[in-house]
């Protein structure tokens, strides 16, 4: 009895283990579609920054978790093992989560700088724009 128990729980315990290995297509793409969102949520945020519709408190804080999502999917898709034919897309994909983070960062740090919020929002357009496109190709 005792022996069908630890050999229950060891099969419990490597259970998620079965799952690990090579991060696939699908995920990578839900990383880059991520990145997409987290682009376009900064947009609109950078809209109201622009016409002066937003609180500097709201900005911060809400730009600061945006900016670590993007940095965090950045970090899984650095860190994930994948097959080699993804290292191009995930290298797209990380340097646009840096571009895209470093655009709210920037609004973040400037909160008075109407036109910089402005620049970043077309920023932030086009790299949901390229996201999208890179999650279409994959």
């Amino acid at each position: 009895m005792r022996r069908a128990v630890a050999v229950g729980l060891v099969l419990v315990a490597a259970g998620p283990l079965a799952g690990c290995g090579r991060e696939t297509r699908h995920d990578v793409r839900a990383a880059v579609e991520q990145l997409g969102s987290i682009a376009s949520e900064g947009a609109l945020m950078g809209e109201d920054l622009a016409r002066n519709r937003t609180k500097t408190t709201y900005l911060r804080v809400h730009g600061e978790e945006l900016s670590a999502q993007a940095e965090h999917e950045a970090e899984k898709l650095s860190d994930a093992p994948v097959d080699p034919d993804l290292h191009q897309p995930i290298d797209k994909a990380i340097e646009l989560s840096s571009d895209i983070g470093g655009a709210i960062d920037d609004m973040r740090v400037s909160p008075n700088d109407h036109a910089l919020a402005r620049k970043s929002v077309d920023d932030l357009r086009r790299w949901a724009d390229e996201a999208q496109k890179l999650a279409e190709a994959m």
